[in-house]
């Protein structure tokens, strides 16, 4: 991972990470991809990837949805990189690389500062922020704020008596 620009898949899956940091309660992964400002089909791809990552769960359904499985408070940006670059590094080699070394130690600065920084550090200043909360108080509010109707009126009217 070079300080100069994380790698695309890092990149949208920190940004997935921060809209479900400022969710309240699960999010559907279209909520996601539109707060994220990404293709739903490549959120769904990331989706499932922090999912196989340990950084997710998941619940099928209408109230279902995506939801941080540890606080954002405790997920690093380095945790999210090295779910990456292990997966990458299995399919090197067993000798080491002597580029591979090489960038290791030009980025060894990066990584000590990444370590410091996490998912909710970044969430904050991400701007990534679902709409599914706040649509469904909505839902909630408009519906108690209607009066109910009496049984025995609504029968009436309907039979035409």
């Amino acid at each position: 991972m070079l300080c100069a620009g994380l790698p695309p898949r890092i990149y949208e899956s920190l940004k997935t990470l921060c809209c479900l940091a400022n969710a309240v309660g699960p999010v559907q992964a279209h909520e996601v991809a539109a707060a994220a400002g990404l293709p739903p089909a490549q959120t769904a791809k990331i989706l499932q990837l922090m999912t196989w990552a340990g950084f997710i769960e998941s619940r099928r359904g209408t109230k279902g949805g995506f939801w941080l499985v540890t606080p954002a408070e405790h997920i690093r940006v380095t945790d999210v990189a090295d779910f990456f670059t292990h997966r990458a590094q299995g399919n090197l080699r067993q000798e080491r690389d002597p580029l591979l070394k090489a960038l290791e130690a030009a980025t060894a600065r990066c990584q000590k500062e990444f370590a410091h920084i996490t998912v909710a550090d970044l969430a904050k200043v991400s701007g990534c922020e679902p709409t599914a909360p706040n649509r469904v108080r909505k839902t909630v509010s408009t519906l108690q704020s209607r009066k109910p109707t009496p049984v025995k009126h609504a029968v009436q009217k309907r039979s035409g008596r």
